[in-house]
Order: structure tokens, then sequence, then C-alpha cells
């Protein structure tokens, strides 16, 4: 057993030995890893085109122009010089210009593709005019200020020419891994305050009224076709159903499964739905409830939602949130996840918490066997399940810090005095990786020893420590809640939307752009399915030209292509068309109950491949082979029927972005154990294949596939610790940023061995390999060291918005070059 698993235990205990041991400089290893091997690599360049080249001495031109510290006899030198290279290159440029327009003609494509290319080349000619024009007038001028008028004339026309910016203003504030912006609010006390609500929702107010006439005395409506019925929560699958006839469509055993075998996740709102919730075997409340009633519906037993406010011995909170063992860090863990919470207290102490939760009836045959001999059409009474409230053991695993001693003082002493350290300047460079790489294999070799002489057969549970269910399992339905119900605030077959975590889809020409949601759906409705961005041919001419070239290999300016949005491959909107590859974004608002609407923008070019990639709760190995079966489907039938792009191209990036979270979640899991309570809401990610594009005075003219991007946005995640000493969160969050950052590369890594992803991990690893100065700047540095940096403004402006946020940027002096990036 152990074998199996040895590689993994070690390196799972040696980075949650090193962050509790609290040594940021030893999770550093993680930028080194890749460095031997990047030393080897070359720079990979494609020869550049007669248009790129042009493209590249016009931006020159605008940077002689922007020039403020050199001279004027200089500055008109230089100009003089590159218009003539502008000129020499003219030829080239024309000579591609008549060759496109015979090959077009000779393909015969439609008039209007080739009126497209002519309006492109008046445009070159027109704008190259004006620009030798205005160097003329910077080259004949009499004096100082008539050279100075000609080049502010001339940037002027450059600036308003120039390729669009593709920089999006990064957000201090709202970086991809936060906590969440919750708005907290005091559980309700009245069931009129659930009704208000409810009556927002036509569904479950008709619902709600129906069950208040029964309870009047009424027996009208009290069954109905929406208690067995299937909707968007309760998805009744195949999978439902082969579980529900597993346990014999009894009850009894049903409850007691759902009970026994889903882990509680303290967050608030619809979110998976029955079938995810199966597949991850873990949820909140709503969830939970969903699978249960999914599972009951199946057998044929009406079932439904509760929703009430109810109150827990604080002691059973404790071990329910995440085996706390400081009362109000365990409350704080489960009102950051949007339930409403509030501590009672009794002498100045914690013994109580009264929250709002969810949980299920349903009408079962009670009397007189409780449910354990249920015939369906035999019912009697509508019965309460909590299928989400259990307890929970924990174990501690074993003590590796006493058993496998390391010294973490000596190491980083030793790692600072191989290294540039310059505390005055506020940089490092030139750490040992070799060094550091060598002592973390050797200590991760001294745990997989000990572990394998004194515990052969451990798991990593059993190492790290973990946290089983205690099961209960009964042969009836106790009848009651495992809690004093404070109020019942209303009963509803079908989940009011007001519960439901929704996604809303735009694509926009520009990143500030307010255009209205074009889109929105609830998050069950997309939980396990691959969502793309696809830009398909806007008309026939379109998709002929492309069919001409080859997708990246049209002249983009030939080409108008439209966005459509498609889930596991069927297109569910789409937009007015675009110019191929024109500046795109494409935003993302998150709606939550009870946590604040968050949008989230992924900058591409139309013609981009994009596939979202969400996480909503976990992301298992069952979920993976699925979707790399369904990959392989569609390769297998290619050559004997169509089979389209999203079905490879759109399914190969949604697998690496399942790989991405499953891995992180497995990394986050094990680096939580013992010390911290970690969950999150839903994540998002793209994936995506996003050309880098060529202009010619602002028109784009040839793009080339940079390969796959991947673009993390959203990882909010909720992180307390078990006795409320803020260290061990901040411990936690660190290592799983780096790590985070090290998956950005690693995902890619594994599908190629020469290792050409890059991340913001690997890139650090590389400056410090090039011994290029890494800086760590904050309020007391930021005056000195921003100077010093070689990078762009916009990346300035980026560093002292964050900065000024109270943030810390760690930065190298220079950018690093590897392969085309």
């Amino acid at each position: 057993m152990f074998r199996k698993y040895a590689r993994q235990i070690s390196a799972v205990v040696l980075c949650f030995f090193t962050w509790t041991s609290g040594g940021v400089f030893s999770i550093a290893n993680a930028a080194q890893i890749e460095a031997k091997k990047a030393k080897a690599q070359q720079v990979e360049k494609k020869p550049e085109g007669a248009e790129e080249r042009f493209a590249k001495e016009t931006e020159e031109v605008e940077e002689i122009l922007g020039d403020k510290k050199e001279d004027l006899q200089t500055k008109k030198w230089r100009l003089r010089k590159k218009k003539a290279e502008i000129e020499a290159l003219d030829v080239e440029v024309r000579k591609q210009f008549a060759e496109t327009e015979k090959k077009l003609k000779d393909a015969k494509l439609p008039p209007e593709i080739l009126e497209r290319h002519r309006k492109f080349v008046k445009h070159y000619d027109d704008n190259l005019a004006e620009l030798k024009g205005n160097l003329d007038i910077i080259e004949k001028a009499k004096d100082k200020a008539e050279a100075e008028a000609g080049m502010e004339k001339a940037r002027r026309h450059l600036e308003k020419t120039k390729a669009p910016s593709r920089h999006q203003k990064l957000d201090p504030n709202n970086l991809p891994h936060r906590q969440p912006k919750v708005i907290k609010r005091e559980p309700r006390m009245k069931k009129e305050e659930f009704e208000k609500d409810l009556k927002k929702d036509k569904h479950a107010w008709k619902n709600q009224m129906r069950i208040m006439l029964a309870s009047a005395g009424s027996t009208a409506g009290l069954l109905t076709p929406d208690d067995l019925a299937e909707t968007i929560e309760v998805q009744l699958t195949p999978e439902i159903r082969a579980k529900a006839l597993e346990l014999g469509n009894n009850p009894v055993k049903i409850y007691e499964w759902v009970r026994n075998n889903i882990e509680f996740v303290p967050t608030w709102g619809s979110i998976q739905g029955a079938q995810m919730t199966m597949q991850t075997k873990q949820g909140n409340a709503f969830d939970t409830s969903s699978l249960l009633i999914a599972l009951l519906r199946t057998a044929g037993i009406h079932a439904r939602y509760v929703t009430g406010t109810v109150e827990l011995p604080i002691e059973k909170i404790m071990n329910w949130a995440g085996g706390f063992s400081d009362p109000m860090a365990a409350l704080d863990f489960m009102s950051s996840g949007g339930i409403p919470t509030t501590a009672l207290t009794a002498a100045g102490k914690v013994e109580k918490a009264r929250f709002e939760h969810v949980w299920v009836e349903a009408w079962i045959d009670y009397r007189p066997s409780r449910g354990a001999k249920h015939i369906n059409g035999k019912g009697d009474t509508w019965i309460p399940l909590d299928p989400s409230f259990k307890q929970y053991n924990y174990s501690q695993g074993i003590d590796i810090k006493t058993a496998v001693p390391f010294d973490v003082q000596a190491f980083l002493t030793q790692i600072q005095s191989t290294a540039t350290v310059n505390e005055a300047a506020g940089y490092v460079t030139g750490v040992d990786s070799v060094l550091t790489q060598q002592t973390m294999q050797d200590y991760q070799t001294r745990v997989q020893n000990y572990i394998q002489q004194n515990y052969p057969n451990a798991t990593v549970g059993d190492v790290l420590g973990k946290k089983e269910i205690i099961k209960k399992e009964y042969s009836y339905l106790l009848g009651t809640l495992p809690y004093k119900t404070a109020v019942k605030g209303g009963s509803f077959s079908v989940m009011p939307d007001s519960f439901r975590h929704k996604l809303s889809f735009n694509v926009t020409t520009s990143g500030l752009d307010e255009t209205p949601i074009a889109l929105t759906m609830s998050l069950p409705e997309l939980a396990g399915k691959r969502i793309s961005l696809n830009y398909l041919p806007a008309a026939e001419e379109d998709a002929e030209v492309i069919a001409h070239y080859g997708y990246y290999s049209a002249p983009p300016y030939l080409v108008n292509l439209k966005p459509v949005i498609l889930i596991n491959g069927i297109p569910v909107w789409s937009a007015k068309s675009v110019p191929m590859a024109a500046s795109q974004f494409l935003r993302l608002t998150f709606s939550s109950p009870n946590i604040s609407d968050d949008t989230v923008i992924h900058p591409h070019v139309a013609s981009a491949f994009v596939t979202i990639g969400l996480n909503l709760q976990k992301i298992t190995i069952d979920q993976l082979e699925k979707r790399k079966q369904l990959m392989q489907a569609a390769t297998n039938q290619l050559g004997k029927e169509d089979v389209s792009l999203d079905d490879l191209v759109g399914e190969v990036l949604n697998i690496h972005a399942l790989a991405y979270w499953m891995s992180l979640d497995t990394f986050n899991k094990n680096l939580a154990v013992r010390r911290v309570a970690y969950s999150h809401l839903p994540a998002e990610m793209a994936v995506m294949i996003n050309p880098i594009v060529k202009y010619v005075y602002g028109i784009p003219c040839s793009m080339r596939s940079p390969g796959l991007q991947l673009d993390v946005k959203r990882n909010i995640n909720v992180r307390k610790s078990l006795d409320g000493v803020t260290s061990s969160e901040i411990g936690f969050t660190l290592s799983s940023g780096f790590l985070s950052s090290t998956l950005e590369h690693g995902v890619f890594d594994i599908l190629d061995p020469e290792g050409r992803a890059i991340s913001t991990v690997k890139a650090l690893s590389l400056a410090n390999e090039a011994g290029i100065p890494i800086y760590s700047i904050n309020s007391s540095n930021i005056s000195s060291i921003l100077p010093k940096l070689k990078t762009s403004p916009d990346t300035l402006d980026n560093i002292r918005d964050s900065v000024a946020a109270g943030k810390v940027v760690i930065i190298p002096e220079k950018s690093v070059q590897y392969y085309q990036w």
C-alpha cells in the first residue's frame, strides 16, 4: 500500500512541514525545480514576414519620437535612417500585397473578400504617405520649434494608428486568490421574513401557499407532481437511478447513504445539483438536500426542501465545521461561506450557535414501521430528514516533525550564504537551485524511509491526519431533527431562484464595456459541462477564406467572425460579427446568495479558442477520466464523420482546466490538515489558444498561435485557523499561492516533456538562474526600487497600485526570455 503512494505522501509531508515551520524561503524550492532544465533551453524564433518587420520599424519610430533624453540632431539622424529602412521594406510589403491579391483571384474567392484586401492596402498607403510626409517635415525643419512641431504631429499620427493595447489594469483588491466579500446578516427569526423572500419566486410561493393550506387543515394540494419532478437541481440521471436501485428504493437506506457518505461544506446556496454532489461526495446543505431529494423522487417518494433557523451546541458546530478548537473561529468560518450565523452566549461564553439551514421532508409510510416498511402510495406523514448535519472523527496522523527532524534555520542560513542577498537594495538572486533541490529531495527520502519502515501500509490520510464521518445506521427513520428548530421558514419542491448561484456571460470589445448581460445560467445547470467560447465564420465568404488559407494562416483583415458560447458543444448564445483578431473581452459575473457579485474579465482576440473551467466544489479523477473518454471518442470519429473543433480542441482545453483544479484541490486539502479549515466558493479559470497578432497601422495583418494559455481569475476560498491563530492561515495561503502558480506551468509540462510552459514561479526561477535581481517591493522601498526596473509603464502602474493597497510585490529587475514568451 505504501509504495503506491510513497512519492505523493513524502512530497505532501514536505510541503506541509516547511510551511508549518515558518519557512517561506523554503517554499521557493518550488521555483527552483524547473531552473536546471531551463538553462539548457534555447529561444525559438520564427522568421518574421515583411509586414511584421514593417510594424516593428514604425514602433521604433514612435520610440524615437517619444525619447526626451536625446538631442534633436541625433533624433533627426535616427529618423532619417528609419525612413530609409521603411522605404526598403515597403517594396517587400507591396510585393506581398500583390501576391495576396493574385491568390484571392486565383482561388475565385467572393468579390467582397477582394474588396476587403483593397481597403487594407489603401489604409496602408494613406498612413505610409502621412508618416513619410511627417518625417520629411522633421528633416527639413529650419529650427528646433518647427522640428518639434513635426515630431509631435508624427507622434500623434502613430499613436492614433497603433495596435490596441491588450493590457488589463490590475485591481489589487480583487486578485484571483482571495476571500469572499460576504454580505453578513443575522439569522431570520420570523416565518414572515422567509415567506417574503419566497414571494419573489412565483413557483416557490405557489408551493408554499399549498403547504400552508394543508397545515391549516385542508388536504387539497398536500401532494403534487412537483414533489416527484425533475428540476435543475434534482437531476434524475442514470447514475442517480442506479444508486436508488442499489439502495432498494428504500427511504431508510437512501437517507443513511447520503448522510454517511457526503461530506459537509459550510457554504450557502445551490451550487452543484444532485448529480455533481454524488460525484464529488461533498456539498453544502442545499446540494446534499438536492441529492437526497433526487434519490427519494427516483424511488417514487415525494420529497421537498425546508428552510429555517436552527440552534446547535457550540461543541457540535466546532466538530461539524472542520474540527475547530476555537468557537469563534468555527462560527466565522461558517459565516464566511455565506451562512447567516450568530453566537449565543451565557456568562460571556459561547454555548450555542444559531444559523439558517436547509433540510428535507419526505412523505413516508411512517406508521407503524417508522419508514422501515415503506410502501409507495401509502405515505401518511411528512418526515424531516437532515442529510448534511453529522459529526466526524479527526485523527492526528504521524508526528513527522518530531520523528524526522529538519533544521529549517540551518537550511535557510545555508541557502542565504550561497545567494546574493542585498537587504539594503531589497533584492535577492543566485539562490543555489541545485542545493535547494538536493536538500528537499534528501529530506523527502528520509521521510519516505521512515514511513516505509514504521508504517508500511500507511495512506496519505494516515500520515497527515484525516477526518471520517461518524456513521449512523438504524433500521428506521427517527422522525426528528438533530437540533432545535427556532423557526421553520418555508417548504418548496423547486429551488427558489434566489438561492441559486449563477454565472452570467458577455463578450465585449472593451474591458470597461458595461453592455447588459447576454446570458445567465445557474451553476447546477453548468455543473460538469464543458463551457466554450468559439469564433465561427460570420458568413459563407468568411468560411471560404478560412478553408483556403487555414484558420490562423488567413490574413485576419479578410475575415469576420461571430462569438459563440457553447455548452457541451451545443451553441446557446451568439453575438454580432467582429473582425478577425479584434480585441475582445469575455466578462463573467458570478452571483451568489449572501455574497457580493463578482465579475472577472478574460482579454483575448477574436479567433481565440476559450474554455472556461469551473471548479464548483472539487474535481474527481472520475470526472477527468470521463472527459478524456469523450475526447478519445471524438478523436476516433475523425475521418468517419463530422467532428466539431469544440469536441476536440475545446475538450483538450477543458481537461487541462480540470487537471489544474484537481491537483490544486488535493494539495490544498493536504496542506490544510490539522491546522486550517479550508473550503472554496465556485472557482473559475480560462484555458485558451489566444493568437499573437501583428498589426500594420492598427489593422491586424497576421497571426500566430503561442500555444495554450491558462488564466485563473477566480479562486475565492475561505480558510480559518482551527485554533484561531492567524499565522497558520498566512502559512497556508503562501504555500497554496506558490503551488497554484507552479501548477500553471505544471499541467502543461505533463504533456510537453521539454517543459516549455511558463508561470510566475517559473519566471522567477529563470531570473534567479540568470543572476537577475529579484526585488521585494513594499511601501518603504518602492521609491528607490521602481527606477531600477526595466518594465512597461503599465506594469509600473500596477506595482504602485498594489503597494498602495498594502500588498508586497515580488518582481525581477527585467523580463526573462523563454522560448516565444
